[in-house]
């Protein structure tokens, strides 16, 4: 039997009972959810044996700001300002999502935020920097993922963008959020995020929101399934439907690289974060709101190989929470309901645990990437061995959220021409991030003032 019959024969199968859970998460996600706030939680890799606690992060996604006004803000959607005030559903309800992991940041061990697309309603630059404006107010780092209504900007119903540049304005307004991060996870990689990528379906360039990052020995990647091409119908904007974007810059092609390259994979450790789910539900390839059944063969397939290193797919773009094993135990999916749907706001707590691997943690210690500390944690005093550094290289110390604290040529600490003393005895407890570069390159690495 192939395997194109296969998925059809199990279609048919579950069909209606597909169906009745679509309708009735759909009825529970609109109806019941208005009146309730939920702050879910997942325990990634908990189940395994030894697993030890790490830390946890938090998932928002379909934040909708501007949702339902014609033309947000002041006129327009590629120059337009935000509004003085907005008290509209979507806007206090991020604010109170982004005020509660605030008051839990400790309690709750929450290190940082994923929101995972559709931050606006209709990609108007406006809408974009009122996103930006509530997140800022997070104390912690944030990481902001595109969906499909961040793609083509366009003010309702009267004017709209000649193309899908909604990227570029992303890449405008969340600059300065994009450089903290930067800071603040290990091994930050832009991806194809800052490059100009022709898409052969457009005949145009676009700017594919695709990048990674790590954190404490996990690796995640912000994934750009949205097409860029128009919705198929009168109306603005593009449609709900995920795309590979299989050519050279491409989504596919970048990740499929990524995954073979990077040498940090170990125990079920790598998680992607994309707006769109990769699912074989028929209903939501029927109804066009995930990849078509080609592009989930060829997606899967290609994630196949890595199953043991795969950890976590986040998700949002259904509206519903949703929670499954993909294809023959590739990796888990989980979706997380829009958060503008609920009262007072909605998102998910992931509770990390790592599954130990002794190898690989082995490898890890000599990644080019990182800066040599010994030892770590420490008590403010430790010592930086790095022999490739030029001595016009600059050190810089940042705190928690991002946060210059001194920077310095690494002139003024050299000890020998190997080694940098350093004494930060001065400085309160707690997490910092030390960078050092140069004009080829930069190293990075945590240190743990306990």
């Amino acid at each position: 039997i192939t395997r194109f019959n296969y998925f059809y024969l199990y279609s048919c199968m579950n069909f209606f009972y597909k169906y009745c859970l679509l309708f009735c998460c759909l009825g529970w996600s609109t109806l019941g959810n208005a009146q309730n706030s939920t702050v879910l939680e997942y325990n990634l890799n908990k189940k395994y044996p030894e697993a030890q606690y790490k830390f946890s992060f938090v998932h928002i996604t379909d934040v909708h700001i501007g949702e339902d006004v014609d033309d947000y803000g002041t006129p327009g959607y590629f120059n337009d300002t935000m509004p003085a005030e907005d008290n509209s559903k979507p806007v206090v309800r991020l604010k109170k999502a982004v005020q509660w992991i605030n008051d839990h940041i400790d309690s709750k061990n929450i290190k940082f935020v994923v929101i995972s697309g559709d931050l606006t309603g209709s990609a108007e630059k406006s809408e974009y920097q009122m996103c930006k404006k509530i997140l800022d107010d997070l104390k912690v780092p944030y990481v902001p993922i595109i969906g499909n209504h961040d793609i083509w900007p366009y003010v309702r119903y009267q004017d709209e963008a000649p193309y899908a540049c909604g990227d570029s304005i992303l890449n405008e307004v969340f600059a300065d959020a994009f450089e903290r991060n930067k800071h603040f996870f290990q091994n930050w990689n832009d991806g194809t995020r800052l490059s100009r990528t022709y898409n052969p379906e457009t005949g145009l360039e676009h700017y594919f929101q695709n990048y990674s990052f790590e954190y404490d020995g996990f690796v995640f990647y912000g994934l750009d399934f949205n097409p860029r091409y128009h919705v198929k119908k009168a109306e603005p904007g593009i449609g709900p439907e995920a795309r590979l974007m299989d050519w050279a810059g491409g989504t596919y092609r970048w990740l499929k690289e990524e995954l073979k390259n990077n040498p940090n994979k170990k125990k079920h450790n790598v998680c992607f974060i994309a707006h769109h789910p990769v699912t074989d539900n028929l209903l939501f390839i029927i109804s066009g709101f995930v990849f078509d059944w080609q592009d989930y063969v060829k997606l899967t397939d290609m994630l196949a190989p890595y199953k043991e290193n795969l950890g976590l797919w986040m998700a949002g773009h259904i509206h519903i929470d949703y929670d499954y094993e993909l294809t023959n135990n590739i990796m888990h999916v989980r979706g997380v309901a829009a958060n503008k749907d609920f009262d007072s706001s909605r998102f998910e707590i992931v509770n990390v645990y790592e599954i130990p691997d002794v190898s690989t943690a082995v490898l890890n210690t000599t990644n080019k990437g990182r800066v040599d500390i010994f030892p770590n944690p420490n008590d403010g005093k430790f010592t930086i061995i790095e022999k490739s550094l030029k001595k016009e290289a600059v050190l810089r110390m940042y705190d928690l959220s991002g946060g210059l604290i001194f920077e310095m040529p690494i002139k003024d600490f050299l000890h020998n021409q190997e080694s940098i003393q350093m004494d930060l005895s001065k400085l309160p407890k707690g997490l910092y991030h030390l960078t050092i570069s140069d004009n080829e390159h930069t190293l990075s690495q945590q240190v743990i003032l306990q």
